[in-house]
């Protein structure tokens, strides 16, 4: 991979080259008004009700809520509202552009540049007292993308802004210098080492930022940039050679999709980027996620990602894919399904999202392509395993995942040797996910959350023992035709007792079936559980079978003992699944035993 760049080559094609901006500006009526009117109407239409909608409130008893008791999101809700609502707003005045939008813009950019702190409770790391004091300044993922969005603003509308509210302008960019950038000048965060999302999410925002306040400080802005592409260095080296993201395809967005952006954003700038950018590994990252595209609008979700995309961003995909020379990246944007619901042109996220929204503006999405799948696809550093019955149209069959690696991934649950199901583009078995982020997620209380350890997952449980967790609990995967063994042998405590468990996943496709083979040998008596949760409603159980819509479960060797509706869910579980079963299966036995479970098509 090409050399970090050192500040002196940095100045040099900072002085050398003009700058290219990373979005149309608002004065550039040719792009602006060469969308379609239906683009531009929703546009300001979103910016309409902005303009209805009051500023929503922050209070330090909300602030203090997560040290007190845990609770974040009641400060996260309205602080990712207002910066939603500035989007909303400036993406309508570059639609309209009759400055109608201007003072809520101003007035919206006003409440957040008055807001004591940009960094997250949850991140801020209190002690003593559950309120930061003065110039406590934490550069965290928010703190970093409140000082980008801000920018982003005086990218898309700075000469209109400076017409009227030019001491505006320079308070933002100097609460940006203040709380951001002069803090990541003289502070080693840790992410920093490059260890996940955060070292590129952070780098990304907090080189966009300087990039737009330090336009005529170019010395000051080289010695930023070569001091912040080095944590993404960091993340890239770290990064296993066959591409696979560990924490799941959701929060891939935020990873390997953040490198990407923070690659566009320098390669606009300084150029010499080229190197990187033509990397294999790069591009097996990149191609991470149309591989982890199941069928439709599924992807296998794992750790704290999810199943499914609240909206794809289909043009940044298309960026990226152009970026690498992706073929299987620019069929998926041009492919998948829209998923878009109630954020429409807004973007996947709320805080820093006008840069997707650009990119799915800028890019040509009227094209239609079909989705590329393998039959089955394997990462032997991720462990991870993925067959389908039908890869030319997975829809219409059946497609299932089987999941090794270590405990000690980010983001990490207790998931080896978790099996999911889809059948039809319908999920069947499910990993239920992370459920609502509290303090308990991110504390050494973490796995008493009962989806996040494994009596949320479904590998056998033996006597109820948890998996171990660190990087020398594995479920280590071994590959076949068509068949995937599952080594969780080393998956438990010593304590446990357990000296050998395997899980095998063979798809009979012939048959229509998927067998799950499972033996073990242990010490003593021990009471075996499986647990399966699905969102098909289960039918009644009869003769050691069940029926799941129309794939039928069944088993020799173990109980299909009963089947409890999920009432203990949070609403984040629910959003995603709707009703959820948990299908109980049990076992006692001594020294050893050995079972097989079979999901067949009717």
């Amino acid at each position: 991979m090409a050399e970090v760049m050192s500040a002196e080559e940095i100045l040099q094609r900072l002085q050398s080259r003009k700058r290219i901006f990373d979005y149309p500006r608002a004065g550039e009526r040719g792009f602006w008004e060469s969308l379609s009117a239906d683009t531009r109407e929703e546009l300001i239409r979103s910016g309409e009700q902005e303009l209805e909608t009051p500023t929503a409130f922050l209070s330090a008893k909300d602030y203090m809520k997560f040290v007190r008791n845990g609770n974040r999101i009641d400060y996260e809700r309205p602080f990712f509202r207002r910066r939603h609502a500035l989007t909303g707003l400036v993406l309508a005045e570059c639609a309209e552009y009759k400055g109608r939008f201007l003072d809520d813009i101003a007035d919206a950019l006003w409440q957040i540049l008055s807001e004591p702190v940009w960094c997250l409770p949850a991140h801020q790391r209190l002690t003593e007292y559950a309120l930061p004091g003065p110039e406590e300044w934490v550069v965290d993922l928010f703190a970093a993308e409140t000082a980008k969005v801000l920018t982003d603003v005086l990218q898309l509308l700075r000469p209109e802004l400076e017409k009227e509210y030019l001491p505006l302008v320079k308070r933002i960019c100097y609460e940006v210098e203040h709380r951001v950038l002069a803090v990541c000048e003289k502070e080693s965060f840790w992410w920093y080492e490059g260890t996940n999302n955060w070292s590129v999410w952070c780098c990304y925002s907090v080189n966009s930022a300087a990039i737009e306040v330090w336009q005529d400080d170019l010395p000051r802005l080289s010695a930023f940039l070569a001091g912040h592409i080095v944590p993404m260095k960091n993340f890239y080296d770290r990064y296993p050679a066959d591409g696979g993201c560990n924490e799941g395809p959701s929060y891939w967005l935020v990873a390997v999709g953040m490198l990407m952006n923070g690659l566009n954003v320098l390669q606009r700038r300084l150029g010499g980027f080229d190197n990187w950018l033509a990397e294999e590994k790069l591009k097996k990252m990149v191609d991470f996620i149309p591989r982890m595209n199941l069928c439709g609008g599924w992807f296998m979700g794992f750790s704290d990602a999810e199943s499914f995309f609240a909206r794809v961003p289909r043009g940044l995909f298309l960026t990226y894919a152009a970026m690498v020379g992706s073929e299987e990246m620019a069929n998926l944007a041009l492919g998948i399904p829209d998923t878009s619901g109630k954020k429409a042109l807004l973007g996947n996220r709320d805080c820093g999202n006008i840069y997707e929204v650009i990119a799915n503006l800028t890019s040509d999405l009227s094209e239609t392509k079909t989705v590329s799948h393998n039959a089955v696809d394997f990462w032997p550093d991720l462990q991870i395993w993925i067959a389908r019955q039908y890869p030319e149209n997975p829809e219409k069959g059946m497609v299932c995942t089987l999941k090794g690696g270590h405990n000690k991934q980010s983001h990490n649950h207790m998931d080896l040797g978790h099996f999911s199901l889809w059948h039809k583009n319908a999920p069947v078995i499910i990993d239920v996910g992370r459920g609502i982020y509290s303090k308990t997620c991110f504390s050494q209380y973490r796995y008493t959350l009962w989806n996040l350890s494994n009596k949320g997952h479904n590998a056998g449980c033996f006597n109820r023992a948890l998996q171990g967790i660190g990087i020398e609990f594995t479920g280590t995967l071994v590959n076949g035709e068509n068949s995937v063994e599952c080594d969780l042998s080393r998956a438990f405590e010593a304590e446990a007792g357990i000296r050998k468990y395997l899980r095998q996943v063979a798809a009979q496709w012939e048959n229509k079936k998927i067998l799950i083979s499972e033996s073990a040998a242990f010490e003593g008596t021990k009471n075996i559980e499986v647990s399966f949760y699905t969102p098909v409603e289960p039918g009644v159980i009869k003769d050691n079978t069940l029926m799941l819509g129309d794939v039928e479960l069944s088993c020799t060797g173990i109980e299909l003992a009963e089947v409890v509706k999920v009432d203990w869910a949070d609403s984040k579980i629910s959003d995603v699944w709707g009703d959820l079963w948990e299908i109980r299966l049990r076992v006692k036995a001594e020294n050893s035993a050995s079972w097989t479970i079979g999901f067949s098509e009717k």
